[in-house]
């Protein structure tokens, strides 16, 4: 697979890379990252030919974006896709003094507050320009808009009123309308969010982190599949469920941003013995296998070094035999409704 070829995004007339680099490492999910380091990940993204890169103002509180603009701010605008999030709004915080950033390592100070309405989108996507230092982005996703945030019924349905009754939607159709963006889509991080979103309006595209992956796809026939149906594209972040498809099982491996239960670990060492026994880097395949989805249009990895960031493009170019595939779906590790390369 090549990282430049182009697929169409639902009926726009956009078109992206199949492979492109997501920041949300970068802004410091698991460790601090310092600004050399970020630099040297980007360039070598580039210079293996990423030219596709999604960020959001929830990563780092806004260094993810800060970041993803200091690398490409003098580049030719039409030469990469650029993808960013709407939702939360950052703010000063009030006690400047002893105010103590939220869940990220080495992130900016400021508060990010979750609001879907009309005047919060339009602010967050002109803040998401001024922090990108670029003034044209390609996709808005509606970020982070589920139960992990909105833990109760009424907490969610509030907020997707907010999207609806607020003007949110609206304000996301006019950037649209007006050319700014070309695309409007939604974050999911968890099964049933895309039903919820279609049955309020149409999206252009989801992005779905770690739920559609080799080592878990359920939500292909419920979702995938009926996004496709209406018309709307699929970009697949989280390809490596958080780390474990990429490292297989050690002693620091990650799911779902911790640990990962025994369920887990026996299905991932089931996937490592089919991969080795065909000489297959089990991260080649987790990189792979999206992609044989007419839905999927891209998959978009994570990296904090730049040795990550050749590696992954080495996998995704890795030539991967027919009968690997054909041994996953025989041995009951891919539902048989599943596409697979």
């Amino acid at each position: 697979m090549h990282a430049q070829t182009l697929r169409p995004v639902g009926r726009t007339d956009l078109q992206i890379p199949i492979l492109g680099l997501g920041t949300c490492p970068l802004g410091g999910v698991y460790v601090a990252i310092d600004e050399a380091q970020a630099r040297a990940t980007y360039s070598a993204a580039w210079e293996g030919g990423i030219r596709f890169y999604d960020t959001a103002p929830w990563y780092g509180l806004g260094q993810a974006e800060h970041r993803t603009g200091r690398a490409l701010y003098d580049l030719p605008r039409d030469s990469f896709t650029l993808t960013t999030k709407v939702g939360r709004v950052l703010r000063a915080p009030r006690d400047r003094a002893t105010f103590v950033p939220p869940a990220w390592k080495g992130p900016l100070s400021f508060e990010a507050h979750h609001v879907f309405t009309y005047d919060a989108v339009m602010r967050s996507y002109e803040d998401s320009l001024q922090r990108l230092g670029i003034n044209r982005v390609d996709a808005l996703y509606i970020h982070d808009l589920d139960s992990g945030y909105f833990r109760t019924p009424e907490a969610l349905d509030a907020k997707l009123r907010e999207l609806d009754q607020g003007g949110g939607y609206r304000a996301l159709a006019e950037l649209k309308s007006a050319g700014e963006i070309s695309a409007i889509g939604a974050g999911i991080n968890e099964r049933g969010m895309i039903r919820r979103f279609l049955e309020a309006t149409d999206l252009d595209l989801f992005l779905v982190a770690s739920r559609y992956t080799l080592l878990e796809h359920g939500i292909y026939a419920d979702e995938i599949a009926l996004a496709g149906q209406r018309g709307a594209s699929v970009v697949v972040g989280g390809a490596f469920n958080s780390g474990i498809l990429a490292t297989g099982i050690t002693g620091d491996a990650k799911y779902e941003y911790g640990a990962a239960p025994p369920e887990v670990i026996a299905r991932v060492q089931h996937l490592t013995r089919v991969a080795q026994s065909h000489g297959v880097a089990l991260a080649a395949a987790a990189l792979q296998f999206p992609l044989a989805a007419p839905e999927v249009c891209a998959v978009v990895f994570g990296a904090v070094t730049p040795e990550e960031v050749r590696a992954n493009i080495a996998h995704f170019a890795a030539d991967i035999p027919a009968a690997f595939w054909s041994d996953l779906r025989s041995e009951g590790l891919i539902d048989p409704a599943v596409p697979l390369p």
